[in-house]
């Protein structure tokens, strides 16, 4: 009987130091992953910095601008053309408030798109068609 007690006490210990050496073998390989990872990290980081840098270089505004000159003609707005806030109408304010001022046709792609007659109680004034779009 002793033997036999003996016996299973050496067998539940093996099986106990199996099970520890495999939780040890376990704990090992996911600290390695949680290593590969944190590196990876990092790499990353470093990678959003030198975008960031970079961002920051092709975003310049003289860079900008210099390229507008260059390749689409474009030039700084000169001052008289910059208004304030108080200048501006208000929204839903009637057209007759608005001080109206003429302009020469614009010569580029770009044109106003006015909203149809009507719409929202705003009514849009008399032009000559065509005028809208070039």
């Amino acid at each position: 009987m002793r033997r036999l007690i003996i016996l299973c006490w050496l067998v539940a210990g093996s099986i106990t130091a199996l099970i520890l050496f495999q939780i040890k073998q376990e704990v090992r390989s996911l600290e390695q992953e949680i290593a590969d990872a944190q590196q990876g990290i990092l790499r990353d980081q470093e990678a959003v910095h030198v975008l960031e840098a970079e961002w920051s270089y092709l975003n310049s505004p003289a860079r900008l601008a210099i390229l507008a000159e260059r390749h689409l003609g474009f030039t700084s707005i000169p001052g008289e053309r910059i208004i304030g806030f108080d200048d501006l109408p208000l929204p839903g304010a009637p057209e007759e408030d608005v001080p109206t001022t003429e302009t020469p046709e614009r010569q580029s792609p770009a044109t106003l798109v006015r909203a149809p007659a009507g719409r929202r109680g705003i009514t849009a004034p008399a032009t000559a068609p065509g005028a809208l779009h070039q």
